[in-house]
């Protein structure tokens, strides 16, 4: 049995469409829709899913069984209040196969909040109410220590900037700290930059967590359109080597529609093309489902091209269909 933690940050999200008040003029009020989404969720749900397909269809490393990878442990890690909304959203969890017994729960938190609002064209502006979130909280009042802990003897720990960057100066600190250990002890840990602006006081302060970050980072799974934004790299592969000068150990750059790449500091590399993807609906969890999978393959044996490709094939069937989580049990591996 191996144990895999995923640690950031879901929202609560409401989505709608722009709507019209009596005298027909826009109105950002009317009938929405109430979710949940978040990146390193959504990648926990890709492994747990890609996990159960991997070992169905006979793609696992010879003598792992699909009942004995069913036991396998995918852990999502993150604050959260007592409220409806998050024990619902702890509730949803579980049924996606994820263990949710390493959520905290703070006594008066509530979960971020963020609105989609979609104009008659179908172009989407967000909204955010998560400075006060319970993610924020996450390794407050000593709980780093407590975290540690719980994640002793954890294979695979996964995170991402989103996770970074929601922290304090002084809690991301704490993090590395608890990150180095857990290295030290046998866990890989698993990074995708996944960087927002937003999110971050400036660049620079951005670029030195990312930094910190590859030091650590057995495997890191960056989006060459983000890197090439902040850092200006003129390709994919400087991309590759830029992380694996910092200290990554083997770096896997997606690019959409083009080959990804990849790089390990053993010195191999390629390019793995994706598959065709007759119309694109939905891009929103085309990079987290990509990972979640990517980690999965990794994680049942398969080499670096083997897993790559299986990420790409779950990632063409969710861009192909609307809505951050879908069905991949239709997938041909």
């Amino acid at each position: 049995m191996t144990k895999t933690a995923f640690i950031g940050e879901c929202m609560i999200e409401i989505s709608a469409s722009t709507a019209r008040d009596g005298d027909g003029a826009a109105s950002v009020f009317g009938p929405a829709k109430l979710s949940y989404a978040g990146d390193t969720l959504n990648a926990a749900v890709y492994m747990a899913r890609a996990t159960k397909l991997i070992a169905q269809q006979g793609k696992s490393v010879p003598g792992e069984t699909a009942s004995a990878l069913a036991d396998d442990a995918i852990s999502y890690v993150t604050a959260l209040g007592n409220d409806p909304y998050s024990i619902a959203m702890m509730d949803a969890w579980k049924h996606d196969g994820l263990d949710a017994s390493l959520v905290r729960q703070i006594d008066g938190a509530l979960p971020g909040l963020y609105a989609i609002q979609t104009d008659a064209s179908g172009e989407r502006s967000f909204s955010y109410w998560r400075q006060n979130a319970a993610a924020r909280q996450l390794l407050k009042d000593g709980y780093d220590q407590t975290l540690a802990a719980n994640l002793a003897g954890y294979s695979m720990v996964y995170l991402s900037g989103i996770s970074l960057a929601i922290l304090s100066q002084e809690d991301r600190e704490k993090l590395f700290a608890m990150l180095s250990i857990l290295r030290k002890n046998g866990a890989r840990i698993c990074f995708d930059s996944n960087h927002r602006p937003r999110l971050w006081p400036d660049t620079e302060t951005a670029k030195a967590a990312y930094a910190h970050m590859a030091s650590l980072s057995d495997i890191l799974m960056p989006t060459f359109d983000d890197e090439a934004t902040l850092f200006g790299d003129a390709n994919p592969i400087d991309c590759a080597k830029r992380w694996l000068d910092a200290g990554a150990g083997e770096v896997i750059v997606k690019n959409g529609a083009m080959p990804s790449t990849y790089l390990t500091k053993n010195g191999e590399t390629g390019t793995v093309i994706p598959p065709k993807v007759e119309r694109v609906i939905d891009t929103t969890s085309a990079g987290d489902s990509f990972n979640g999978s990517y980690l999965a393959a990794r994680q049942q044996g398969l080499d670096i091209e083997g897993s790559i490709a299986v990420a790409q094939k779950v990632a063409a069937c969710v861009i192909g269909a609307r809505g951050a989580l879908v069905s991949i049990d239709g997938i041909t591996l």
